[in-house]
C-alpha cells in the first residue's frame, strides 16, 4: 500500500535513480531526484522531502558532507544512506553525523522498502552487513594494498598533498579546492591522482575513509 511519505532520491547515476524510483514509486511519494550532495540539498530546500535515500561516492559533494549539512539545517529529516561500502570509519562517522538508516547496494527490493517505511515510522535500519561490521572488532578492510602502515603512508603525503586530500573529503570540487589554494583544477586533479597512487586507493570514498581515520575531516 502507498504511503504519503516523501522521499528524495540521491545517486551520481541515472540509471540507479531511475531502477529506485521505479520500484519505490508504487510505495512511497517520490518528490525528485539528485545527482550529487550540492544539488540534494538544494532539492531539500525546493521539494521539502521527509526523507533522503543518498548514496556516499558522488562528485561535487559526496554524501558524507552532504548528509552532515542536511541534519544540521534539516534536523527532522530522515537521512538513509545507501551504499557499495561498510567499512567501520565510514559507518561510525555517518552514525556521529546522525544519519537514521545505511542500506548496501545490494539489498533487495523488499528490504529497501522495509527500511524506509521504518525509518519513516521513527525507528533506525541498518542492513545485517553494516551491523556485522560494525560489531566486528576490525573490519578487516585495509585502507591501502600496501604494506605500509596508515601512519606511514600519510609522511609519503606533501602538505600540499594533505590540503588537497582534506579540501576532497570535505565535499569540495577540483575547482573550488583550486579556487581555495589558488591553484588550478587541472592541478588538483594531479594532486588526487597522487594522493590515491601513494595511498593505494582507486576511489574518492578510499580518500575519505583515510582522511576520517587520520582526523582530517571533523
Amino acid at each position: 500500500m502507498k504511503t504519503n511519505t516523501k522521499v528524495l532520491l540521491v545517486d551520481d547515476h541515472q540509471v540507479v535513480l531511475d531502477g529506485l524510483e521505479a520500484f519505490l514509486h508504487p510505495h512511497f511519494d517520490i518528490v525528485g531526484q539528485a545527482k550529487n550532495g550540492r544539488e540534494a540539498i538544494r532539492a531539500v530546500r525546493i521539494l521539502q522531502p521527509e526523507l533522503v535515500l543518498m548514496d556516499i561516492d558522488m562528485p561535487v559533494m559526496n554524501g558524507m558532507v552532504a548528509a552532515q549539512e542536511l541534519r544540521r539545517d534539516f534536523p527532522a529529516l530522515k537521512i538513509i544512506m545507501l551504499s557499495l561500502h561498510f567499512e567501520q570509519s565510514i559507518i561510525r562517522h555517518l552514525l556521529q553525523i546522525g544519519v537514521d538508516g545505511y542500506l548496501v547496494k545490494d539489498s533487495d527490493k523488499a528490504e529497501v522498502i522495509f527500511a524506509i517505511q521504518s525509518v519513516a515510522g521513527g525507528k533506525r535500519y541498518f542492513s545485517s552487513a553494516v551491523t556485522i561490521a560494525l560489531n566486528s572488532p576490525n573490519d578487516g578492510s585495509a585502507v591501502a594494498s600496501t604494506n605500509e602502515s596508515p601512519s606511514a603512508q600519510l609522511s609519503t603525503l606533501t602538505e600540499r598533498e594533505i590540503e588537497v586530500l582534506r579540501a576532497i573529503a570535505e565535499g569540495y570540487s577540483s575547482r573550488e579546492i583550486g579556487q581555495r589554494l589558488y591553484i588550478s583544477a587541472r592541478t588538483v586533479d594531479s594532486h588526487r591522482n597522487n594522493i590515491m597512487k601513494k595511498l593505494g586507493v582507486n576511489k574518492v570514498v578510499g580518500l575519505i575513509k583515510f582522511a576520517i581515520l587520520h582526523g582530517l575531516v571533523e
